[in-house]
C-alpha cells in the first residue's frame, strides 16, 4: 500500500491501554480496528464532513509489520486514497513510539441514513477529500468466496447485546474476536527481533444481530453467518498462509 498522498491528511493519537491488549502485551486486532474507526470519525468532525454522514464498511485490509504494545503511544494518520460514485477508500497508518507499524486500507460505502441504500458522494466530500484521492478509483467489490466450502469446520460464536452499534447490528470491530479465537492472530513482537509481517482481511456482506452466530472455518479463513445461514462477514489471514 502506498503512503504517498497529496491533499488532506489527518492525524490523531491513542495510548495503548490495558483493555486493548492480550496477556503478552500485544494489541488485539479489534483495538486496532477501533483506533482506525475513531480516527476516521475525528477526521470527519474536524473537516466538517462527518457528523451527518452515514457510512458502512465493506472491506478492511491490515498489514501489520509490528503490533502495537502496552503502553505505547500511537499516531494514526489517515487520508482518502480513492473514491467512486458512492464509495470512498481510506488509507491509514499507525506508528508508535515503541515501533508499532500498521497500514490499513478500508472501503466505505456512503449510504442514505433513512433507506440504508448507497448514496452519491456530495460535492462537499469532493472539495475536502477529492485532492488526496487524486483520481484513483475505489472499488467496493468483494474478493472472498461468498460461501464456505462444504467440508468447512462448523463452530459457534455468541455476540452479546453490547456488540450492537448505532446501525443496529454487530459492530465490525467485534468480528475480530472470533478471528482471534479461531485463526490465531498476531502476538506481541519478540524481544529478539521483529516478527514476520502479517496481512489480514475482513469483508462485510450484511448485518448480523446479537445472539448465536455460526462460524465456518476452512484453512485460514472464517465465514460468520446469521442463524438463517446468511453470511454476514468473512475474515482471512492472507499472509503468512500457515
Amino acid at each position: 500500500m502506498s503512503e504517498e498522498a497529496a491533499g488532506r491528511r489527518f492525524a490523531d493519537h491513542h495510548r495503548v491501554g490495558a483493555a486493548d491488549v492480550a496477556a503478552d502485551g500485544g494489541a488485539h486486532v479489534f483495538a486496532i480496528a477501533r483506533w482506525l474507526q475513531e480516527t476516521a470519525f475525528a477526521d470527519g468532525l474536524d473537516s466538517g464532513f462527518g457528523s451527518e454522514a452515514f457510512w458502512i464498511i465493506r472491506r478492511l485490509r491490515l498489514e501489520i509489520a509490528r503490533l502495537p504494545v502496552f503502553p505505547e503511544l500511537l499516531e494514526v494518520t489517515t487520508w482518502c486514497s480513492g473514491k467512486a460514485k458512492s464509495v470512498a477508500e481510506r488509507t491509514s497508518t499507525i506508528r508508535g513510539d515503541a515501533g508499532a507499524d500498521v497500514t490499513a486500507e478500508a472501503i466505505w460505502v456512503h449510504v442514505d441514513p433513512e433507506t440504508r441504500l448507497p448514496a452519491r458522494l456530495p460535492e462537499e466530500f469532493e472539495r475536502i477529500y477529492g485532492p488526496s484521492a487524486a483520481g484513483r478509483k475505489a472499488r467496493a467489490s468483494l474478493r472472498h468466496p461468498p460461501e464456505p466450502p462444504t467440508d468447512a469446520e462448523r463452530l459457534e460464536w455468541w455476540f452479546g447485546e453490547s456488540a450492537i452499534d448505532l446501525a443496529g447490528h454487530v459492530s465490525n470491530l467485534w468480528y475480530w474476536q472470533p478471528a482471534e479465537e479461531f485463526l490465531g492472530l498476531p502476538a506481541a513482537p519478540a524481544d529478539n527481533g521483529v516478527p514476520e509481517p502479517i496481512v489480514l482481511e475482513a469483508e462485510f456482506r450484511s448485518g448480523i444481530g446479537h445472539g448465536l452466530a455460526t462460524v465456518h472455518r476452512a484453512g485460514r479463513m472464517l465465514w460468520i453467518s446469521a442463524p438463517d445461514g446468511t453470511v454476514a462477514g468473512t475474515l482471512a489471514v492472507v499472509h503468512p498462509r500457515a
